[in-house]
């Protein structure tokens, strides 16, 4: 009885490995879940006066510690879309828009990393650590806390000046010096008035710990614009040294 052939082995055809190794899947970012050089906007006027343009959420991803596995899923889930009754709550989806429409423009090192900072915020709070208050828990302390914040930032901006003169800030605007006496509002700002509402505090809140350093250094050191409904593609500033005045588009 005549033995059966061997099977030849075809050659490769389209999908079948080649003789070298597989190639590796790239990663988009290193296993510390935190990228090197953030993920920057496309808006062709703001990379012509900042060397980085980012969403808010990026930045935010970008300055939370590599540690910190879990705020930073957080921050990258919040307010994305899910095939669940209830989800995202209407408090995740305010917070997703506002990370993903709001643009943060960053001109070189930051000049809030001062230790001093913080020390004079923790004087001038006077607030113990609420790093373990979640989004579930609410956020009525981060109300008084972002509010405080924001006081604080101006009274910052104002002593960075040498000389007794008005801070170009649009934080800073309808604030004036009183005399010896600290500060005081002479008219209302309508940006220092946005930052403190809903959902600001929130994402306060969802940043952790690391939430009041982070907040300070966007208020203090940072660009942000917002889209309005006027137009396509306008941007309103509502925070930074004052470049010029109108709508950015």
């Amino acid at each position: 009885m005549p033995r059966p052939r061997k099977r030849k082995r075809g050659t490769p055809t389209k999908g079948d490995f080649d003789d070298g190794p597989p190639a590796k899947k790239e990663r988009t970012c290193p296993k510390s879940d935190q990228c090197s050089t953030p993920l920057q906007a496309q808006h062709v006027v703001l990379h012509q006066f900042y060397s980085q343009v980012l969403t808010l959420r990026n930045y935010v991803l970008s300055k939370l510690p590599a540690t910190s596995r879990l705020r930073r899923k957080k921050v990258a889930a919040i307010g994305m879309i899910k095939n669940h009754p209830g989800f995202p709550s209407d408090v995740e989806r305010s917070l997703g828009i506002l990370l993903d429409s709001t643009l943060v423009g960053v001109q070189g090192e930051s000049q809030g990393q001062e230790d001093h900072l913080i020390e004079g915020w923790k004087s001038f709070s006077q607030k113990g650590d609420e790093s373990y208050v979640t989004l579930s828990d609410g956020v009525g302390g981060f109300v008084e806390t972002q509010a405080l914040l924001l006081e604080y930032v101006v009274r910052t901006l104002f002593a960075r000046e040498k000389v007794k003169a008005w801070p170009k800030h649009l934080l800073c605007n309808g604030f004036s010096r009183n005399r010896g006496l600290g500060l005081r509002q002479i008219r209302p700002n309508p940006h220092f008035e946005m930052l403190k509402q809903q959902p600001w505090p929130q994402l306060l809140a969802l940043m952790g710990e690391s939430g009041e350093r982070i907040m300070m250094d966007l208020l203090l050191d940072c660009a942000m614009f917002v889209p309005v409904k006027a137009g396509e593609n306008n941007l309103c500033q509502i925070s930074a040294p004052v470049r010029r005045r109108g709508n950015w588009s």
